[in-house]
């Protein structure tokens, strides 16, 4: 247990920088410094060494490397990783064990050919790459052949510490920030290793964002508050979906890419913790006053950025950048600074002379947009709208300026358009059945006579021109020479417009018989097709309306005279439509036909038939949907016939008049929007 202690506090030690520095053993070779170099053939590694080395060469298929050991060499000095970033390699890390073998491990994207060569104190590790794109050559141009890309050297490094280990475990040298001086570095890598650059955490701390062991390929990643301009006439966008891709980034949270390190940690001093972050980053570390406390923490292959952020956030600590200084200081601190800071910028923006500029607008009307930049301006800023040159005028101190000018951008963009072709179908079905009879019979002799009644009407077709014949009738007057008498009808259940009829009539002196059947039947169809069409932008509403305008005479009184209001009888569509992300299209329809109806008046006025349908649907592009359902259906039979006998199966239909009306009434839309390309 005690050997283990000691173990422990050793390897810390060795890790903070305490303990002596470690010379070289006698009888062994010594790597003075490696250095990397891209040809027209690939990557070549040049590894420098004082005296007699026997390089053995593996490879790892996951993750690719390539590792070069070298037995009996120990490290002149500390040297640090080298960033390459192009053709495939990622790395190159230099490490030792207690074994006295030095390991050169080289980080690949994807495992490829290679050669090793020995030429005096030199060993060269050449990689075919050629195959392979470059992701350094899209950015920045390709230097000379056999240019040195970065080489680390006894000059920039200082003495390593040794620290125990077991005979398999190499201590590499964590990737550093600090920029180094003496490197003839690529310009694109060489200005990703001078800046160290900071990303906003969503609980407000900071991580590192510049180094080539956090960024692949050697790329900068760009400050949190720098934004790309946008050029000053862009396409149309779907800004749904450019929403949902930017939510998207700011959603994904903090990477991680340092090195992997393991720590295990007992009642030591927060100080002594920062001091090993200094040692692994490579950064200045400046710490507050009001920084204190202890650590206990058991980590194992943890970033050694994201031990460092578990940590701050333990202790209630924040921490700042400034170059490669990095400042660690409380929560509370860092808030008071803020603060301070605010209310400097508050006075100073107030003691600053106000700056006018005037900025026109191609798409948005300035007087919508005028609402919403207000609210972004400063305590002192204001903003007129110019309709007539469809402008903004913006008066507020400089610092404002930039701010409301990407808003502006954001706000005055082309949107997509939407055409909307409609077809709308107007179909009417009607069918009447009409079917009436008409039953005229008479008998009589001098003294009686029995038939119909005169009240009820009289035969069409029955005419007594024959004095004394069938006398006397009841309901009638004798007839004179010359002149006809008409038969009274026992039902009068006729057809009022009959388009067909049939009679029969049998007479004899006394008994006369008069049946007429009388029928009508019409069928209709009636179909409305109108096909409008109308442009319109997304989320701006879109109306069709066709029809007539009613008069409405309103009645004259002692005060005023009759006015005359007109009423709208139209057919209409309304829709407004939406572009969604996935590039659908979501409709607001509202259809509306109202007709006039003639047969019912009230004061001379008529009566309007409305048929409404309100809904909200998502269409594809290009898809149709049809809205129907806006349906009037009129059924009637109508029976009139003569008490009891019209109620006699099959005879009854002699005594009776049938009447059967059927109407239907249908309109149906089909909507068909498409986004139209500009």
């Amino acid at each position: 247990m005690r050997k283990q202690l000691m173990a422990t506090i050793g390897a810390l030690l060795a890790i903070l920088g305490i303990a002596a520095a470690q010379s070289s053993s006698a009888g062994h070779a010594a790597l003075e410094k490696v250095g990397v170099s891209r040809g027209n053939g690939g990557i070549s590694i040049a590894i420098t060494a004082k005296g007699s080395v026997v390089p053995k060469v593996e490879t790892l298929e996951s993750p690719a490397r390539i590792v070069v050991d070298l037995p009996d060499t120990v490290l002149a000095a500390t040297l640090k990783p080298i960033r390459v970033g192009a053709d495939g390699v990622n790395l190159v890390r230099i490490g030792t064990d207690a074994s006295k073998t030095t390991r050169v491990v080289v980080d690949l994207d994807k495992l490829c050919k290679y050669e090793l060569a020995t030429v005096g104190n030199q060993t060269i590790l050449k990689l075919d790459t050629s195959a392979q794109p470059s992701s350094a050559a899209a950015s920045a141009p390709a230097p000379a052949a056999s240019a040195p890309v970065q080489t680390a050297s006894l000059a920039q490094s200082r003495v390593a510490t040794a620290a125990p280990a077991s005979a398999k475990e190499f201590t590499f040298i964590e990737p550093s920030f600090a920029a180094k001086k003496e490197v003839a570095a690529d310009p694109a890598e060489k200005s990703a290793s001078a800046a160290s650059k900071f990303v906003e955490r969503p609980e407000g701390n900071l991580l590192p964002g510049a180094s080539a062991a956090m960024q692949a390929g050697g790329q900068t990643a760009p400050a949190a508050s720098e934004q790309p301009s946008s050029p000053a006439i862009q396409p149309a966008v779907n800004l749904a979906a450019e929403q949902k891709a930017h939510q998207q980034q700011m959603n994904v949270g903090p990477k991680y890419t340092g090195e992997p390190i393991s720590v295990n940690l007992k009642d030591v001093d927060l100080k002594d913790f920062f001091r090993l972050i200094h040692e692994i980053s490579g950064l200045n570390v400046v710490l507050d006053p009001d920084v204190k406390g202890s650590l206990t923490i058991v980590l194992d292959d943890v970033p050694w950025d994201q031990a460092l952020d578990i940590v701050l956030k333990n202790n209630a600590l924040s921490r700042q950048l400034e170059g490669n200084v990095l400042r660690i200081a409380t929560v509370e601190t860092m808030r008071r600074e803020a603060d301070a800071r605010r209310a400097a910028q508050e006075a100073e923006a107030m003691a600053v002379e106000r700056v006018t500029v005037t900025r026109f607008l191609s798409y948005a009307h300035s007087k919508d947009v005028v609402t919403t930049i207000k609210k972004f301006l400063s305590q002192r800023g204001d903003i007129v709208s110019d309709d007539r040159t469809n402008a903004v005028i913006i008066s507020d101190i400089p610092s404002a300026i930039p701010g409301v000018d990407r808003l502006i951008q954001q706000l005055d963009r082309k949107t997509q358009e939407v055409e909307i072709e409609a077809r709308v179908v107007s179909a009417t079905r009607s069918f009447a059945r009409d079917i009436g009879t008409q039953l005229g019979f008479g008998f009589g002799n001098n003294p009686t006579a029995v038939g119909g009644a005169s009240a009820v009407g009289t035969s069409p077709t029955s005419v007594f021109n024959t004095p004394g014949a069938l006398y006397p009738i009841i309901g009638t007057a004798a007839p004179t020479a010359g002149q006809g008498v008409k038969i009274p009808l026992f039902s009068n259940l006729g057809v009022t417009a009959p388009t067909s009829g049939i009679s029969l009539t049998n007479a004899s002196n006394s008994v006369r018989l008069d049946a007429i059947l009388t029928m009508a039947e019409s069928r209709g169809l009636l179909k409305i097709l109108s096909r409008p069409r109308v442009v319109t932008q997304n989320n701006i509403q879109a109306m069709v309306k066709q029809g007539v305008r009613l008069p409405i005479e309103t009645v004259a009184t002692i005060e005023t005279p009759p006015t005359i209001t007109y009423i709208d009888a139209f057919l209409k569509l309304t829709v407004t439509p939406q572009i969604t992300v996935e590039n659908t299209i979501f409709l607001n329809v509202d259809v509306e036909n109202t007709t006039p109806d003639f047969s019912n008046e009230i004061g001379g006025n008529p009566t309007l038939i409305t048929q409404e349908a309100t809904t909200q649907v998502l269409v594809t592009d290009g898809g149709t949907v049809v809205i129907g359902g806006v349906i009037q259906s009129n059924n009637s039979v109508n029976v009139s016939q003569v008490p009891l006998l019209g109620s006699i199966p099959w005879l009854g239909n002699l005594f009776k008049h049938q009447s059967v009306n059927s109407k239907n009434q249908e309109l149906i839309f089909f909507i068909t929007p498409r986004v139209v390309e500009t």
